[in-house]
């Protein structure tokens, strides 16, 4: 039996081009386009997805905050939106703290309703404040702590407590709704994926070796994401440093592509160093550009760290999928799910988080070893496509709904 589907994408993130929610919204959205009747409705035009989508454009009034806002686009398509489920079986929505519409119409018109939870919005509200100066940072804590805080905590409630099933990225999440009180066979735990045509190892890197005047004699280690808090970027330059104190050479680069919240200062600590000419950034690219730059690569760096207030990283990092979908050697940290994902000296280098001095000894040590980098790309590639595709991210979801 065909499913038929509305996918609906409230999230108040707009103009995204490239990043991991891109990656898992446009992957989830094209392989349920394969494989049931779908619909989808958003906020905004999506990066990547193949089919078109219902625009219902929000209303942002400048002097309310956002969160406040992507509150009142509840109100705003709830007739909209009601008029789409007389043909639809199941609604799937990317969470969002400040959403509770799809979840409230799922249970009004009895319909199946899937969850997609990457994260406790509730926790990131505590966790991630940003800022240019301390207050800046306190100023948008205490909006956070009093505003939003209480409304978040309550719609969070609502969406877990009365999804039909709950999809994780991974063990930890699943770990953390448990001790929520949330039932256990509500939960799939589902890792990322990836688009295993459009990152392959056929695709060429030349145009931006030529770009980056990088020679085919040098070797590249890359890096691709948003600089974010938990990509361990700022271990990953201090550890190229310390890399360059060993390696006088110059047949190496560095080739770091995305932009984000810590990426100013990753280029301090670059800079500080003089290694301008060995590293090269290439700030903020369109999602559809990710494959060509990662091509440009010899080897792959994706160094993790633990979240900063000692809880589990609960992350699944689509860089990872796509990584061994290129088929390129990769040095990762063994943090969670990283390290269930892939094995040491089989599909990849594992590294302890944090680790400035393994991780730059890693990149010396797989730097002339030809043979290693190759075997570690066959295997991380054939595992992508045996386990990783965005199908059968999806195959997954479906086969629980035949099992409920």
């Amino acid at each position: 039996m065909t499913r038929k589907v509305l996918y609906l994408r409230t999230v108040f993130w707009f103009n995204l081009q490239s990043g991991g929610s891109v990656g898992h919204t446009s992957g989830a959205i094209n392989g349920l386009n394969k494989l049931s009747e779908l619909k989808v409705i958003s906020n905004d035009q999506l990066k990547g997805v193949k089919i078109p989508i219902i625009l219902i454009k929000p209303l942002r009034i400048k002097i309310l905050p956002e969160g406040f806002n992507e509150l009142l686009y509840n109100f705003k398509i709830k007739k909209q939106l009601a008029s789409h489920l007389k043909k639809t079986d199941i609604i799937y929505q990317r969470f969002s703290g400040f959403s509770f519409l799809g979840c409230q119409l799922a249970i009004k018109y009895k319909k199946y309703f899937i969850l997609e939870f990457n994260s406790s919005d509730v926790w990131k509200l505590k966790n991630w404040t940003a800022g240019k100066n301390i207050f800046q940072r306190f100023l948008k804590m205490l909006v956070k702590r009093v505003l939003f805080l209480p409304i978040v905590k309550r719609i969070e409630k609502y969406n877990l407590t009365n999804a039909s099933m709950i999809v994780v990225v991974s063990e930890v999440s699943k770990k953390q709704l448990l001790k929520r009180g949330i039932p256990e066979s509500k939960i799939l735990i589902n890792p990322n994926g990836v688009d295993t045509e459009q990152y392959n190892p056929g695709i060429s890197g030349d145009p931006v070796r030529v770009l980056y005047s990088i020679k085919k004699t040098q070797t590249v280690f890359g890096f691709i994401g948003t600089f974010g808090q938990w990509h361990g970027v700022l271990e990953m330059a201090q550890a190229i440093v310390l890399f360059y104190t060993k390696y006088k050479g110059k047949h190496v680069k560095f080739l770091l592509i995305g932009n984000g919240v810590l990426f100013e200062q990753t280029k301090k600590i670059i800079s500080k160093a003089g290694l301008n000419k060995h590293v090269i950034f290439t700030g903020q690219i369109p999602q559809d550009q990710g494959p060509i730059h990662l091509a440009a690569c010899d080897i792959l760096l994706s160094p993790h760290i633990p979240n900063p207030d000692g809880t589990e990283f609960f992350g699944s990092p689509t860089k990872l999928f796509e990584y061994m979908a290129m088929g390129k050697a990769i040095i990762a940290s063994d943090l969670n799910q990283i390290g269930l994902v892939l094995k040491h000296q089989e599909t990849a280098i594992l590294v302890n988080p944090g680790d400035i001095e393994e991780l730059s000894q890693s990149m010396l040590s797989i730097l002339n070893n030809q043979e290693q980098i190759l075997n570690l790309g066959t295997n991380a590639r054939l595992k992508a496509l045996k386990e990783h595709s965005w199908d059968k991210h999806v195959i997954r979801i479906l086969e629980r709904i035949n099992n409920d």
